[in-house]
């Protein structure tokens, strides 16, 4: 009996892989790097742009330092900076602007800010921006926003010598180490590109309002202020104390010795802080 021949299938070709052009991981900044960019003055136009467009205060951060302002002479400038009492005071008058208003115009930038990053980030998960371009974009967003809320501490533009140029960069470092972190785990998966994604890279646009109090504390102390106190900000949802952090509520509505007091960002409500500070001798 004849065997038939074994009929031999040929192999399946596998469908071919579609071609994905995967963008090159970007490159965080390092320490000098770091140092370097947030020191560089080149695009300090853009910081006063964007107070000046969503403040609600425009100019004040170019306003002139005088002790005493006549208003013939200084006519074009509506405010001015009073170094000894660490205020702004209108033209004309001896009224100051409140403290309030500054705060306020604080508040109103690190909104818009804030809307800013999280549509930004909603380019980086539908695809339509790379990682590098994200990073790059968040740190210069979150440069140009902390600065102003900076000069707003220090009297503004005249006030932005060496030596506060030289202590922003170094007072802001640590918020770029949490921006290469959330880098890091975007590159690693651990952050997916979803939702959540969008949300966090909104805290980093509320963080203005820590920064411009932490810095008024920092400028009080220098002036010999020696007391401080802690007001709650504008919402029914303030933090209280946590096993690891302060509360807010608890901090609260006392005069402590200056040195004591607990920065903004440091209590169990992170960045999202609206406290302010209030100070005396």
């Amino acid at each position: 009996m004849t065997l038939p021949a074994p009929v031999f299938e040929p192999p399946k070709i596998l469908p071919r892989r579609q071609y994905v052009d995967v963008p090159d991981i970007p490159r965080i900044m390092n320490e000098d790097e770091l140092q370097a960019f947030l020191e560089d003055t080149s695009d300090l136009n853009a910081t006063l742009d964007l107070w000046d467009k969503t403040s609600g205060l425009p100019g004040l951060l170019n306003a002139v330092i005088r002790t005493e302002v006549r208003q013939q002479a200084y006519k074009p400038v509506q405010t001015y900076f009073d170094p000894i009492n660490g205020v702004w005071r209108y033209v004309g008058s001896n009224y100051r602007v409140p403290a309030s208003r500054v705060r306020l115009g604080v508040l109103r930038m690190s909104k818009v800010t804030e809307l800013q990053m999280r549509e930004l980030t909603a380019e980086l998960v539908n695809g339509s921006i790379t990682r590098e371009q994200w990073y790059r974009s968040m740190a210069t967003m979150m440069k140009n926003e902390y600065r102003a809320a900076y000069l707003a501490s220090i009297g503004g533009r005249a006030n932005y010598t060496a030596s506060e140029i030289s202590k922003f960069g170094w007072r802001m470092r640590p918020h770029y180490r949490w921006l290469n972190n959330f880098l890091d785990q975007v590159i690693s998966g651990q952050q997916a590109l979803n939702g959540r994604m969008i949300v966090r890279a909104g805290m980093y646009g509320r963080a203005a309002n820590a920064i411009y109090q932490n810095e008024l504390l920092r400028v009080a102390k220098e002036n010999g202020m020696n007391f401080a106190m802690r007001v709650l900000g504008e919402t029914e949802n303030h933090c209280r104390d946590t096993a690891n952090r302060p509360g807010c509520v608890e901090l609260a509505g006392k005069w402590v010795p200056i040195d004591e007091m607990i920065p903004l960002g440091s209590a169990s409500c992170f960045s999202n802080c609206l406290c302010s500070l209030k100070f005396r001798k």
